[in-house]
This record gives structure tokens, sequence and C-alpha cells, in this order.
């Protein structure tokens, strides 16, 4: 039987003892003491009862504690990882970013050996198509 099902049949257990001493415990307050013997077994039976649902509450505890644990070291591991990959991809930009620089500096370099050339066949140079070029090239001066 799992624990799940061990509980809830204590607890119907727990609460038809609990309602018979009730009962039992109304009646001998009317007619006196006329069964403590039965009142007596009543509550121990009780008892045993909510012992039984002790169990089945402790079991349930163990079923579900370790799997709970578990997935919450995975998720932590996982934690972990992701901050991993974050700090590999901050590493990527951050040399993508210098190779982007680099380029560019290049092409600048490129441009002002080639003006002169331009300047003299009469050619103006091509607009650039991105925006990122556009952006260069309207913050240089005389652009």
């Amino acid at each position: 039987m799992n624990p799940l099902d061990l509980l809830i049949k204590s607890q119907q257990v727990a609460l038809k003892l609990t309602t018979d001493v009730l009962r039992t415990v109304r009646d001998t307050a009317v007619t006196g003491v006329t069964q403590p013997d039965e009142l007596a077994k009543q509550v121990g039976d009780l008892a045993g009862a909510v012992a039984g649902m002790a169990t089945a509450v402790t079991g349930i505890a163990g079923a579900t504690a370790q799997p709970l644990q578990d997935f919450i070291v995975r998720q932590r591991e996982l934690a972990d990882t992701v901050h991993t990959l974050a700090e590999a991809q901050a590493e990527l930009a951050s040399v993508v970013a210098k190779l982007a620089e680099r380029h560019a500096d290049a092409v600048l370099a490129l441009e002002k050996l080639t003006a002169p050339v331009f300047a003299i066949v009469g050619t103006d140079p091509t607009p650039p198509k991105t925006r990122a070029a556009k952006k260069s090239a309207a913050a240089k001066p005389g652009a």
C-alpha cells in the first residue's frame, strides 16, 4: 500500500474512532461511569490510529523528500551551467567586438589610402548599406 493510501485509511479509522470515543464520552457523562473499560479501550484504539497516521505522514515525507531534494540539486546545477554559458557568451561577445573594431580600423585605413585614387578618377564613395557603417560614416568629419 502506498503512503498516501495508508494516510487516507488511517485518517478514516481515526475519524471513526474519534466519533466513537466522543459518543462514548457523551454517553458516559449522561449515564454515569458504566463502561470505563470500553472507554479506555477506545481511547487506546484512537491512539493507535493516530500513531498509524504519523507513520503514514512520515512515509509520505520520505517518499517525496528525496525526489524533491534531487530536483532542487538538478536545478542548482542547471543554474550553474547557464551562468557558465553566459560568461562564455560574454567573453565571445568581447572578442567579436574587438574583431569588429579592428576590422573598422582596417577599412578606415583602406579608405584613406584609396581616397586620392577615387578623387583622381572622379568617383564618389559608395554609401554604406549597413546601419553601423552609416553611423560610422556620419560620425566622420566632413562626411
